[in-house]
């Protein structure tokens, strides 16, 4: 095993490179992976952007290898790219369950002939195990999703679209290109249902969704614009800077990584990026009281991550969804 460059709180980084990481590290012993690899396409020139490592099936298989039965994987990518890293996680042998679009607000055209960025696919995968989901969960805490932790603020399912207020708009007011704005407009005020309780033979609502005799749903009653179905993010800079000038240029939202490690690591256990950048999904497992291990080949990120994973933090000062 390497000598971690840093480990306190439950985390440990280690600088290197990926391929040569992750066979070091014990099978089955990573409960959910959550990542933001390169995507491949030289973003800013940048030479880490364009390794072909997240197309890399060995690299994948690897993954495979450290987590444990049936538990997720959740992976970022680039919409011209993340079919490739789809095709990629698929032949290592894990099996692709779903793919969420995180939509925001802050893009800009790379040219005047290019389509405004909005959205970031998230491919949702999971390690293949034996027996039943359900006996998996009971047993490991793995298998399924946190639904109940990841829950909207007005307590609906949480969907396969993720939406993040635009950087101008405030606590009391969004401005007109927000996605959620936009979509309350184009939606309108509704009410939804009266909060009477219902009780129905199979309903589709009840039980997780499966639906048994005698379950009781109760409508919510409440009113607004059709934002309110969708967990919503605050605007983070997309660019992590520390006191000595060291950079990273595309690091996400701590809500929106506090959210993901949530819905996909059962409490307490551990969370693996490889691909650790500005170090954002190593500070959201440890503020969710999760464990995490990560692998960042860049030395000038590496120095971020120990940066901030240096800073006092007390896990109450952070928000999980605004």
């Amino acid at each position: 095993m390497p000598t971690p460059y840093y480990e306190a709180d439950g985390v440990t980084l280690h600088h290197g490179n990926s391929l040569d990481i992750l066979p070091t590290l014990s099978q089955a012993s990573i409960d959910a992976i959550v990542v933001d690899p390169p995507y491949e396409i030289g973003i800013a020139s940048r030479d880490w952007d364009r390794t072909g490592i997240a197309f890399n099936v060995d690299l994948w298989s690897e993954c495979l290898r450290v987590l444990k039965p049936g538990g997720h994987l959740l992976s970022f990518g680039h919409v011209r790219t993340h079919h490739r890293l789809a095709v990629a996680i698929e032949d290592a042998g894990f099996h692709i369950r779903d793919c969420i679009d995180w939509i925001y607000g802050q893009g800009y055209p790379g040219s005047k002939t290019q389509l405004k960025p909005a959205r970031e696919p998230i491919t949702v995968a999971r390690a293949p195990f034996t027996g039943t989901e359900r006996a998996l969960r009971e047993t490991t805490g793995l298998g399924g999703l946190n639904v109940e932790a990841c829950r909207t603020d007005t307590g609906r399912w949480p969907a396969n679209v993720l939406l993040g207020h635009s950087p101008l708009c405030t606590d009391s007011a969004c401005i007109t290109e927000c996605p959620i704005s936009e979509l309350d407009r184009q939606s309108g005020i509704r009410t939804s249902g009266t909060g009477a309780v219902r009780t129905k033979p199979g309903h589709f609502m009840g039980n997780g969704g499966l639906g048994r005799a005698g379950d009781v749903q109760v409508t919510y009653g409440d009113t607004g614009g059709a934002s309110r179905y969708f967990p919503i993010f605050r605007f983070e800079s997309r660019i992590t800077t520390r006191n000595d000038g060291e950079r990273h240029i595309t690091p996400k939202p701590l809500s929106l990584m506090r959210w993901l490690v949530r819905l996909v690591c059962p409490p307490g256990g551990t969370v693996l990026d490889w691909a650790a950048g500005s170090g954002t999904t190593l500070l959201a497992a440890r503020d969710e009281g999760m464990n995490a291990v990560g692998i960042e080949m860049d030395e000038a990120h590496a120095r971020i991550c120990e940066h901030r994973l240096g800073e006092p933090f007390s896990p109450s000062l952070f928000s999980d969804i605004a």
